[in-house]
């Protein structure tokens, strides 16, 4: 697929980006190649080939769901904002 000079310029301008001329037809030769790439993807047969999430199987261990306690307020009482049982926070808004 080759791209014409209005879809680079479209394309750099929903992508936030200023292009001089040579850099227009750099970007229009390197999308063509990208896209050519592409198709001839597109025609590998992979009937039969499971779809994988990483190239590499990844065994990801796994941990019991268990409650434990937690230390609760009592774990905020050495803080500097907690007073009256309460944590204190700055003042964010006005």
């Amino acid at each position: 697929m080759t791209f014409s000079n209005e879809e680079i310029i479209k394309l750099a301008r929903l992508a936030r980006i200023s292009l001089t001329s040579a850099e227009k037809e750099h970007f229009k030769n390197d999308l063509s190649e990208i896209t050519k790439y592409i198709s001839m993807l597109e025609q590998v047969d992979v009937t039969g080939v499971e779809p994988m999430t990483h190239a590499v199987p990844l065994e990801v261990p796994l941990r019991a769901d268990e409650v434990k306690p937690g230390v609760g307020r009592a774990g905020l009482t050495g803080s500097a904002g907690y007073e009256d049982g309460l944590i204190r926070v700055p003042k964010i808004i006005e």
